[in-house]
């Protein structure tokens, strides 16, 4: 299973260059960069690293096709490809935080997905002139001349969902599921599957990826403050995830107090207020690897579950401190992935 990290998009260009840099050092295979309606462009501020770096993979994660047209994000991905000489890639999904402040009511949301997915896909391979005709999403005699980086960057599926795996897993080059726990990933590995084997897309070179949340700090308390604060985005609470390991009662709780969640969020002191502990430290530990690096090697055994449900790819998610978190899963995952792999 390799690594990958997941950059909140608060750095500039310049710390970006840095954070590539340590990635590289650190043996991880790709850095991605976050996409915000309110933070740089996540294209233009990966440029400078995809210059002053050789090894590390840089991708976009994630872009929907309400806020930036299926041809306009192949001409991205294709600039970002050329400038990293072969390897950018980019997360297609269904909307999430741009939906919301954009005003937007998605029209045929799994469809569009799906199409805005086949047309990057087929535009950004290999210079050849493509035409496409979707329901949504059209181009005619598209053709980038320029585009003579092989093999074509990389392609995924932001999905999670039943009904978007089936309909867009098997367009992409691989799928990235956002908080995906150990209680579901298999079921979600085999419905991937499933849906690939329906297509009569392979399995083999096909990339699967989980987004998981990183807070490891020397300080314990530092790491579950930060950790209590990003509760809201793991998964964004849904029911569909929580009662996975929560009972009914314990949901209920949970989606009652939501509003303490997002003050949480939004104030960054971690105290969410009428939720007893005792399921704080549930969510934690479900949805989340939280605590001091002496702490790690108890989650290595649910890591290890990853990759042995199917799992190519951990993407952690990072937050204060990126360059601190980068050494860290060099100095203790990495070797250790790479240890479970050999053995």
């Amino acid at each position: 299973m390799r690594v990958d990290v997941l950059l909140e998009p608060d750095q500039t260009p310049d710390q970006l260059v840095e954070l590539a840099r340590l990635c590289e050092q650190a043996g991880i295979q790709r850095m991605w960069l976050q996409n915000y309606v309110s933070c740089r462009d996540p294209f233009m501020s990966l440029m400078p690293a995809a210059r002053e770096t050789r090894g590390v993979g840089l991708g976009v994660c994630v872009v929907s096709p309400w806020e930036m047209h299926p041809v306009k994000m192949a001409n991205a991905l294709l600039t970002l490809q050329e400038a990293s000489a072969g390897r950018a890639a980019l997360v297609i999904g269904g909307g999430g935080e741009w939906l919301a402040r954009l005003g937007i009511m998605p029209v045929k949301r799994v469809r569009a997905v799906r199409e805005a997915i086949e047309l990057v896909r087929g535009a950004v391979a290999g210079g050849r002139k493509f035409t496409y005709g979707g329901e949504l999403y059209k181009v005619w005699g598209y053709q980038a001349r320029f585009a003579t980086e092989t093999p074509a960057p990389l392609v995924y599926a932001g999905v999670n969902q039943p009904q978007m795996l089936r309909a867009c897993a098997p367009a992409a080059d691989g799928i990235m599921y956002s908080d995906m726990p150990r209680q579901r990933i298999a079921d979600t590995v085999g419905q991937t599957t499933s849906a690939l084997e329906a297509k009569e897309r392979a399995r083999p070179g096909y990339q699967i990826s989980n987004i998981w949340a990183w807070h490891i700090k020397a300080d314990r308390e530092t790491a579950l403050r930060e950790a209590r604060r990003e509760l809201l985005l793991r998964g964004l609470l849904e029911r569909w995830y929580l009662e996975s390991f929560l009972d009914a009662a314990e949901c209920d709780l949970v989606e009652k107090h939501k509003p303490a969640f997002f003050k949480a969020y939004r104030s960054s002191d971690g105290r969410i207020e009428g939720v007893p502990p005792e399921i704080v430290d549930k969510l934690l530990e479900h949805l989340t690897i939280t605590g001091t690096p002496d702490e790690l090697p108890s989650r290595f055994e649910e890591l290890e579950l990853f990759a042995r449900t199917g799992v190519d790819e951990i993407c952690f998610r990072l937050h204060d401190d990126p360059a601190g978190a980068i050494r860290m899963i060099g100095e203790h995952v990495v070797p250790r992935l790479d240890q479970t792999a050999a053995g």
